[in-house]
């Protein structure tokens, strides 16, 4: 694809933000820097991330790959997995860098990986610290500062990937002040008994750190809210960066979050495990030059389709070897997205609950195949939209659950999906432990 007028391609990244708790959506959120970048691109009302962990869903960010297919199925180092991104896997950084671009990357990567491997020239990598706020200040002074002695004649992919608002939650001056935990909402399903559900989400929000109490929650969501503006502070200092090197216009400009977090949604708290949308539903704004502005949809889509978006609406070539997957078209308004996405999760701190899930425009369709096999959970989005009522079991829903269940597996065996079996074997978890590096030091490279 060529011909559009875009030409640096700028992809910022913020960890742990629900798609719900944007300005756009929710008149309690404090967001006008990201307001004003919907007021001239494009706005997803159902984005999804592939997986509610950083690991795999980031690495889905930089290949267009599912995590299964990139071999990155947990956060790097738990329970012997580490990971083994190979040859064929490559980056939209090494893609762009083969087409002249310079790449450059500032922040928390979670990748376990080094950043040169996975194709930039030039960063600086920051852990998390006592206070999330503190380093995603020194994460934006980094990328501005790189932006201030920019050759602008240069192409440039840039990532900006932020801490917050990931936990520990913290009360992030001077926007807590507007929001008084006394006043803050409790999510409609809090009260949820997940009856029908998984036997392990009951245990999950009985254990220690796994439920919240509504004075927790409150707490808890007023500090999201304080962590969520300063993100959007930090983004409009980037902004203004661009703008100052008048590179704002002529770039393409991608939001989004790498997964969400329950907060309080059927009773219970931070990431992983669940299906829930309070997971798997995430932020996107795109903004590309000579594309309208103010435009919102309810396409679906899923983040492995954003690195080869963010190419074709830059008129880059993208390699044939790369994966045919995009949301341009819904960019361009050209057409609708697809009828279905793919998800998966496979494991977390709290244990092993592997499952993939399809999405369509109506129904959410969830098949665990690990130790919880052979559990399912069904879910009518448009009627139950809080996902309160496990269709699984209902023999009136049958059909619709063979038909989902159908395209699921077509899915997952097309992108050569294993089984637990195999995830836990040998073979898949072998790799060279001297290419891995430590997230939580500061790591800079040119």
């Amino acid at each position: 694809m060529s011909g559009l007028p875009g030409k640096h391609i700028v992809l910022f990244i913020c960890d742990q933000m629900q798609y719900m708790r944007q300005g756009r959506v929710d008149p309690l959120a404090r967001t006008p820097n990201l307001d004003a970048l919907a007021d001239e691109g494009v706005f997803f009302d159902r984005f999804y991330c592939s997986n509610p962990q950083c690991s795999p869903s980031r690495m889905s960010l930089q290949t267009g790959l599912h995590p299964h297919e990139a071999g990155v199925m947990v956060i790097y180092g738990f329970g012997g997995h580490t990971g083994h991104l190979g040859p064929r896997h490559r980056t939209i950084a090494q893609v762009l860098k083969e087409h002249g671009y310079r790449t450059a990357y500032f922040g928390k990567s979670h990748f376990g990986y080094p950043l040169e491997k996975l194709g930039y020239e030039k960063g600086i990598e920051r852990g998390g610290g006592s206070s999330l706020a503190v380093v995603d200040e020194e994460i934006t002074r980094d990328a501005t500062n790189f932006l201030a002695s920019y050759d602008a004649t240069e192409p440039l992919f840039l990532v900006i990937s932020l801490h917050q608002p990931h936990p520990p939650f913290e009360s992030v001056e001077p926007y807590i002040r507007s929001f008084d935990p006394e006043q803050m909402p409790i999510p409609p399903s809090f009260a949820d008994d997940l009856a029908g559900k998984p036997e392990f989400q009951r245990k999950r929000r009985e254990s220690p750190g796994g439920g919240v109490t509504r004075q927790q929650l409150r707490l808890e969501m007023a500090q999201y809210y304080s962590m969520i503006t300063k993100v959007d502070e930090l983004f409009g200092r980037v902004r203004h960066a661009l703008e100052g090197r008048d590179l704002w216009n002529d770039s393409v400009i991608a939001f989004t979050s790498d997964h969400g977090d329950m907060m309080g949604g059927h009773g219970l708290r931070l990431k992983g495990t669940f299906p829930y949308e309070e997971l798997f539903r995430v932020p996107l704004i795109i903004k590309a030059p000579g594309v309208a502005g103010g435009a919102r949809t309810a396409s679906l889509g899923v983040n492995v389709s954003l690195p080869r978006t963010l190419m074709e609406l830059a008129g880059v070539e993208v390699p044939d070897d790369w994966p045919n997957r995009s949301v341009t078209d819904v960019v361009l308004r050209r057409a609708e997205g697809p009828e279905q996405v793919f998800m998966e999760h496979y494991g977390a701190y709290w244990g092993w609950h592997p499952f993939r899930m399809i999405v369509t425009r109506s129904y959410k369709y969830v098949y665990y195949y690990g130790p919880d096999e052979p559990a399912e959970e069904l879910y009518d989005l448009q009627h139950d939209p809080r996902e309160e009522r496990n269709l699984a079991a209902d023999t009136t829903y049958e059909d619709l659950k063979r038909r989902l269940k159908a395209k699921l597996e077509l899915w997952w065996r097309t992108t050569d999906g294993r089984t637990f079996a195999y995830y836990e074997s040998a073979d898949f978890k072998r790799i060279d432990a001297a290419t891995l590096v430590d997230d939580n030091e500061l790591w800079a490279f040119t």
